[in-house]
């Protein structure tokens, strides 16, 4: 493989939006977020936050699907608002949306990790003794399974808030520490904005 090819490659993996952008990365990316949703649906794993993931309560396939999009929403909402304050540039809301979209990517396979039977099995108990403050049984296989998911995890997690910020950074032409400083603010207030609408949700149920 070229050094040309490995650049590409990449770039690919962690700013595709220099490749992609607008209404093309708004459907990559809303297919990645009804995809991930679509398998998290069969591991009862709810994305609910921006940056949330936990594994829980079964729920109608439309739930999974909405939390995916409501955690899109609310952070491209609120990066919205801090490009146009901070940028000096003019840029285009759907490349805002459509790359924001596509950071979610990495949510495709979180869902898969947390597919296992055994990761589910343990996160209930585990949730079972903190509720309960009761001694469970814990089974060793389950456990290693489970410890073993959060921490591939946590690259993926991490993956995915380095493609939030690139692709904030490239639609609104946002960069050094105003870039950061504004992302980590709105990062913050759409975490919040995402757990109330995700909330208002389950009154649906």
């Amino acid at each position: 493989m070229t050094p040309n090819n490995n650049r590409r490659i990449i770039t690919l993996l962690f700013n595709p939006f220099v490749y992609i952008a607008g209404a093309k990365a708004l459907w990559l990316g809303l297919a990645g977020i009804l995809l991930a949703g679509l398998v998290g649906s069969l591991g009862h794993t709810h994305f609910d936050g921006v940056l949330d993931t936990h594994t829980g309560a079964a729920a109608p396939l439309w739930f999974f699907l909405s939390e995916g999009i409501v955690d899109w929403l609310c952070l491209a909402a609120v990066l919205l608002i801090a490009g146009r304050l901070s940028s000096k540039t003019s840029f285009r809301t759907i490349d805002l949306l459509g790359t924001q979209a596509m950071a979610r990517w990495p949510t495709i396979f979180v869902s898969l990790l947390t597919l296992p039977t055994a990761f589910r099995r343990f996160s209930q108990q585990l949730a079972e003794q903190v509720m309960k403050q009761g001694k469970v049984e814990f089974n060793n296989a389950d456990a290693i399974i489970f410890f073993g998911v959060v921490l591939a995890m946590i690259p993926l997690i991490c993956w995915m808030v380095f493609l939030m910020y690139k692709a904030y950074s490239v639609s609104c032409n946002v960069k050094g520490g105003k870039g950061v400083g504004t992302f980590i603010g709105s990062l913050i207030v759409a975490e919040i904005l995402s757990k109330v609408a995700i909330y208002g949700l389950l009154k649906c149920l």
